[in-house]
């Protein structure tokens, strides 16, 4: 009777630990759809939060990181404008090496507007203006450029394919709004050529539009209400939201007769559209993301458990002195802080944090890791 128990007990034991084994919150190869009207409202719990002060020197001045990757214990931080460099810190903040090649050269750009890192760790560096990839080995160093015959926005990698937003030819009219590269066999694909993808929108609410997360990367056109994913050989619909208010054709025709960019921004932005997704993040339970409506940013917060959608409050900022998500680890988010000392939330933070107790007013940006309790 003993080993029947006992062995009764044991098959509990493996049931329950195989059922736990079980549960698979992952997104990949599967569409989400939310619906705006069954949205909720949710106050956010902020957990494990901790902060990475970058190491500031005469040698690593950050005008603004406009793109961070968190990848293979490195941060990656771009700046596009001042600086016009690439700082890569490890994960206590110390600089390791920077790359700031401005020139004309052979390993040289006259413009550095996005980056992605290869799974070897090869960096890669879009020079817009220059229509190539710098490719640099994982501690700087130069190794060999990819050419195109057209300009593009921006990139990523997957494996030994590039894939490329915003393609425009020397004339400078839109033929696709995405492309794949074979560095392989050396040949583009142009895909979402259908005109709906194609018009000449000049506004933008983020600097990229490939957001990467550690088991997918999103891609997400203007004016869609679908969010791809990006794969080796294909992209798929990952996420479609549903009852936005879209622009109606006739407006979005009359739109495109404006010649001036900056006069047809303002048309995009006057009224009270839908313009874009952006900032679409993913961690092993969450999808955290943003809409556009005119110059209205919404956040949506995807649980992948429940698979509800929420409308958080922006308790994080209180928690954290970040006002937006910026990446993902894949088990958190994480964001970029340039704190003030005169912002009291920031303030309170300064105060009583012990990874930011040498901070002074020169110490940005800061990298603030959270994760969510829901």
């Amino acid at each position: 009777m003993k080993k029947y128990f006992s062995l009764l007990f044991l098959l509990i034991i493996i049931f329950s630990c195989s059922n736990r084994k079980s549960n698979d919150y992952s997104t990949e190869g599967k569409e989400i759809t939310i619906d705006l009207k069954s949205v909720q409202n949710v106050s956010l719990k902020i957990e494990n939060i901790r902060y990475i002060p970058l190491e500031t020197t005469d040698e690593c001045l950050i005008g603004r990181a406009d793109k961070v990757l968190i990848k293979n214990n490195r941060i990656y931080v771009s700046d596009f404008n001042k600086a016009m460099a690439l700082f890569v810190f490890d994960m206590n903040g110390k600089l390791l090496f920077k790359i700031n090649r401005r020139g004309q050269g052979p390993g040289e750009y006259i413009s550095f507007n996005d980056f992605d890192i290869q799974v070897n760790q090869d960096i890669f560096m879009l020079d817009h203006f220059g229509k190539k990839i710098l490719v640099f080995d994982s501690e700087g160093k130069y190794l060999h450029s990819v050419n195109f015959e057209f300009f593009f926005r921006n990139f990523c990698l997957i494996e030994n394919k590039i894939y490329l937003s915003h393609i425009t030819p020397n004339s400078g009219k839109k033929v696709a709004d995405l492309a794949v590269y074979d560095m392989e066999n050396k040949k583009t694909k142009f895909l979402l050529e259908d005109e709906k993808f194609l018009y000449p929108i000049g506004f933008t609410s983020s600097r990229y539009k490939f957001y990467y997360s550690p088991n997918n990367t999103y891609y997400s056109p203007k004016l869609s209400e679908t969010i791809f994913a990006v794969f080796r050989d294909s992209f798929a619909p990952a996420i479609v939201i549903k009852n936005l208010p879209v622009f109606p054709k006739n407006l979005l025709e009359g739109a495109i007769t404006v010649n001036n960019p900056v006069l047809r921004s303002d048309f995009f932005e006057r009224y009270n559209y839908f313009l874009e997704n952006f900032h679409i993040y993913e961690t092993d339970n969450y999808i955290s993301m943003h809409y556009l409506i005119g110059l209205n940013s919404n956040e949506l917060l995807y649980n992948k458990r429940t698979k509800m959608a929420y409308q958080p409050n922006s308790s994080y900022f209180i928690a954290t002195g970040s006002s937006n998500i910026e990446g993902s680890t894949g088990i958190e988010f994480f964001s970029v802080v340039n704190f003030s000392s005169e912002n009291k939330f920031q303030k309170q933070i300064l105060t009583t944090r012990e990874d930011l107790k040498n901070w002074k007013e020169e110490d940005n940006p800061v990298i603030v890791i959270f994760d969510f309790d829901m």
